[in-house]
């Protein structure tokens, strides 16, 4: 008979990565205007944790992204595409966003 004996500690999880990300942003923009979105990042334990966030337009034609790290985004044409945050390998659930025409007084 053997007998084998292992240490949990191993394999636990490392409570300070990041396991989170909650985006804040407006669900439309005006055609040129500029869509400012904001990430936090969270550990295991709800704290908020520093992370770089690089963000991604699925379509940069209606909505420009000049600095991936930014979080800046510019309204290009009207339609409609979707945003996601990155931080490391972790991604926000996609977001869709409008960019609608600009009205004139």
């Amino acid at each position: 008979m053997a007998e084998a004996e292992g240490a949990c500690g191993a394999f636990a999880p490392d409570l300070t990565e990041v396991i989170q990300i909650t985006v804040v942003v407006a669900d439309s923009v005006v055609m040129t205007d500029t869509l400012r979105a904001d990430a936090r990042t969270a550990n295991a334990r709800g704290d908020t944790v520093p992370a770089t966030v690089v963000w991604t337009s699925f379509d940069t034609t209606i909505l420009a992204l000049p600095d991936t790290t930014a979080g800046v985004f510019i309204g290009q044409k009207v339609g409609t595409t979707r945003i996601q945050a990155r931080a490391g390998t972790l991604r926000s659930d996609p977001i869709s966003i409008r960019v609608t025409a600009q009205t004139t007084p």
